[in-house]
């Protein structure tokens, strides 16, 4: 029998250096990691969630691909892409440059799925170092409304709304999910 009823694919996307992999491993093993090391072309974690709505408990298996921000990735980034229920796009909230890509990770990614039926999120991640900030919470919650997408800060060191981040975009594919069903009976 499988460990979930659903399973999810969640694409995590952003400049190199921005925290996607110390944000996925914070989520889903509790760990941070200060040294930085590349990820070479996709990592994939695994994490099972239970979603509770409407009186009804469902298992949920979430496959967080980290996909490499290095630009010689980006032929093969696409294929990672495909299939995928959510994504989330990461910026650094004490680089700038990282945020102004966050534009073109955008439209990268909706090049290839579209606009929608897509669950979509701008993540400024690490909201610790406060006296190194360079982005306002308000700049990126408009960027983020300009794209139409949700906005979460977040902190990949302390674990500041990392897990409220991941069960946000769980949630809200099975929302859209259940949708899609009722529509169809």
């Amino acid at each position: 029998m499988a460990e979930y009823d659903f399973k999810y694919k969640i694409v995590v996307i952003g400049d190199p250096a921005v925290g996607k992999t110390t944000l996925m491993l914070q989520y889903t093993e509790k760990k941070f990691k200060e040294l930085y090391i590349p990820t070479v072309g996709v990592q994939v974690s695994v994490k099972n969630v239970l979603i509770t709505q409407d009186d009804r408990s469902v298992r949920v298996g979430l496959y967080i691909w980290d996909i490499a921000g290095q630009v010689k990735f980006a032929k093969i980034r696409k294929l990672f892409y495909e299939g995928a229920n959510a994504f989330i796009i990461v910026y650094d909230l004490t680089d700038k440059d990282t945020f102004i890509n966050s534009s073109r990770w955008y439209k990268d990614i909706s090049d290839i799925l579209g606009k929608e039926n897509i669950h979509g999120v701008l993540v400024g991640n690490k909201k610790d170092l406060t006296e190194k900030r360079e982005i306002s919470q308000n700049s990126g919650q408009l960027l983020a409304d300009k794209m139409g997408l949700l906005f979460f800060e977040t902190s990949a060191k302390t674990g500041e709304n990392v897990d409220k981040l991941f069960m946000n975009i769980a949630n809200n594919i099975y929302e859209n999910f259940n949708k899609k069903i009722d529509m169809e009976d």
